[in-house]
């Protein structure tokens, strides 16, 4: 099942984008990469000024830096450089890209494991050939940014916490996977709280079972939760002698910028429904998320209330961000260490159709999916969002269509007043309405359905 991916990631990476066209934060994060191997140094001064990014990047880039007496030192969390740093020692920026698309297979690999425990591997299978098919997740598996190692981490925390019990080799690896979290992006706080007190939970479930409870609980205790803490104690004061504010958010602050500054509202529209940016203009099977948390709910409601524990105050989070799209990068890049998790829902949704109008309903939002994946190479910026908010796998497919499809989807232009514009957003409504009511007429006819 993973060799599909593995070819579509390999066909992006190196048949359709190439490894001269990073955009976005991506050559500051290989320069702090690049910084670490060539000198042994955070400090970006000889990176920079002597231009050995033009080893992958043919162009003049600003500092993503603060300086500090003669240094520069990168305003990017350290741990997704550090995990890039084996793959760029053997083999440059190509090299990087291929551990970014490893990560991306790891992260479906253990996507499948965990649908297939409540759905059964075929329609575990479907599930997550669906997600890492779309060409959101295509686009994203080798581009540089943090978010498909947070997707792995989060998919490896969730599963050692899965448990009846907390055992300690459990407790060890939750431990040592909450204390790398905070390295990748302060995003992933949230997540580690809400795993630290699912293993509290769990914990304080299993009391009576143990032979010796207090000691073995404190074990326990002290590696699922010590070790986030002593990491978070150590990120604040590497922050504090980095940047000289001793904050689990110093880059934020130093660059200007805020967490939870946007609204949430115009984030979840965009992400469901931007034509550029959103679900429903780039990859529609992943919309099926929302049926599909129904359907998970009344398969297995302990999963799901497990599943929303994890990934919804992260969610919350990328929906007040105030570009909420990710910036310059693919569609969906801060949706993408969610759906994993959320992939279990779609799964769950697969395992219990019975009837022909759902299953057509299902194919129509695969196809159309596969259908944006099979255009991209002629695409306009290998399908990352365009300047005026249009989807480039729309226009693509419009083209070869002969229809003018981007005109019927809303569009989000980024913009710098008010962080972006809507245009047509009165097409929201509508697609919400007809979404909502397909979706309930395909339920209708499963519940007559005889079982």
């Amino acid at each position: 099942m993973l060799l599909p991916l593995a070819a579509a990631f390999a066909w992006f990476a190196f048949g359709v984008r190439g490894t001269h066209s990073l955009s976005g934060d991506e050559p500051h994060y290989l320069a702090i990469t690049q910084g670490l191997w060539l000198y042994h140094t955070l400090d970006q001064h000889r990176v920079l000024y002597q231009h050995n990014f033009f080893a992958y990047f043919p162009h003049l880039m600003s500092s993503h830096s603060l300086h500090r007496g003669p240094h520069l030192y990168p305003l990017h969390y350290l741990g997704l450089p550090l995990v890039l740093l084996p793959g760029f020692a053997l083999a440059g920026a190509a090299g990087a890209q291929v551990t970014m698309a490893l990560i991306a297979l790891l992260v479906c690999w253990r996507a499948l494991r965990l649908c297939a425990r409540v759905a059964g591997r075929t329609a575990a299978s479907i599930s997550v050939l669906g997600m890492g098919l779309a060409a959101p997740f295509v686009s994203n598996a080798p581009t540089i940014y943090p978010d498909l190692l947070a997707a792995l981490l989060l998919a490896l925390g969730y599963e050692a916490a899965d448990a009846s019990a907390l055992t300690t080799r459990r407790a060890l690896a939750l431990g040592l996977l909450l204390a790398a979290m905070p390295w990748v992006h302060a995003k992933l706080l949230v997540a580690v709280a809400a795993l630290a007190l699912w293993a509290l939970y769990t914990l304080w479930r299993s009391r009576e079972t143990l032979i010796h409870p207090s000691r073995k609980r404190e074990v326990r205790a002290a590696l699922a939760l010590g070790l986030p803490l002593l990491s978070v104690g150590g990120l604040l004061l590497f922050n504090g002698w980095l940047y000289g504010s001793p904050t689990l958010t110093a880059q934020f602050s130093l660059r200007g910028q805020a967490l939870l500054s946007g609204n949430p509202l115009s984030g979840l529209a965009g992400q469901l429904f931007a034509q550029g940016q959103g679900m429903l203009g780039t990859a529609p099977f992943l919309l099926l998320v929302i049926p599909g948390a129904v359907a998970l709910w009344r398969r297995d409601r302990g999963t799901a209330l497990k599943v929303g524990l994890v990934t919804l105050p992260y969610w919350l989070v990328t929906l007040t961000y105030h570009d909420w799209w990710g910036g310059d990068c693919p569609p969906l890049r801060y949706l993408l260490p969610l759906l994993p998790l959320w992939s279990i829902g779609t799964a769950a949704l697969l395992a219990d159709l019975r009837t022909l109008v759902a299953r057509l309903a299902v194919a129509t939002f695969a196809g159309a999916t596969l259908a944006l994946l099979l255009v991209l190479p002629s695409a306009p910026r290998w399908g990352w969002p365009l300047p005026g908010g249009q989807s480039a796998t729309l226009i693509a497919l419009g083209n070869r269509l002969h229809l003018p499809l981007t005109h019927w989807l809303p569009t989000f232009v980024i913009a710098p007043v008010d962080n972006g514009l809507w245009r047509t957003p009165w097409l929201i409504v509508p697609w919400a309405l007809g979404l909502l009511a397909l979706w309930l007429l395909a339920a209708g006819s499963e519940r007559l359905a005889p079982r």
